[in-house]
């Protein structure tokens, strides 16, 4: 991730007052898969973002640090 990266061809979403810039077909495949989650987790030595997309409990949402 990074802050001074062009734009030019992104489009703009914003979550929760967070305003973030994404590929508009990658866009498209993610809403596809259902919800998108992104947290920040320092827990049991382990530190680092984790995503999820869809509903991991019920269609195998895929997840990563």
């Amino acid at each position: 991730m990074t802050l001074d990266e062009s734009v030019d061809g992104l489009s703009k979403f914003e979550s929760d007052g967070i305003n973030f810039y994404m590929d508009p077909a990658l866009a498209e495949f993610l809403a596809e898969r259902g919800n998108i989650n992104v947290d920040y987790v320092d827990h049991g030595g382990q530190t680092g973002y984790t995503i999820k997309v869809g509903d991991s409990e019920t269609c195998g949402g895929c997840t990563g640090c």
